[in-house]
């Protein structure tokens, strides 16, 4: 495989992954994100209360509903047993 054919192909790759970035929306629901990470939804709540999270940045209400934001679910550690 020629150097030209195999940057074609690495930007090839490069465009598959960023479609699939794009694709992860901005704020996931409360109860997908404690589902996710094997937690309640209670303990999450109480995690997210705990001062390590900030409202309007990390999570919202969107009616009542509460939705975290893409880059916060990352800080959410699943419940050590």
């Amino acid at each position: 495989m020629e150097d030209r054919q195999i940057l074609i192909q690495i930007r090839h790759e490069i465009e598959q992954i960023k479609r699939a970035i794009m694709a992860i929306p901005e704020w996931i629901s409360m109860s997908d994100v404690a589902k996710d990470r094997g937690i309640s939804r209670q303990s999450l709540w109480m995690r997210l209360q705990n001062g390590e999270f900030e409202p309007e940045v990390d999570f919202k209400y969107i009616g009542n509903k509460i939705y975290i934001a893409r880059s916060a679910v990352s800080r959410i550690q699943r419940k050590r047993s």
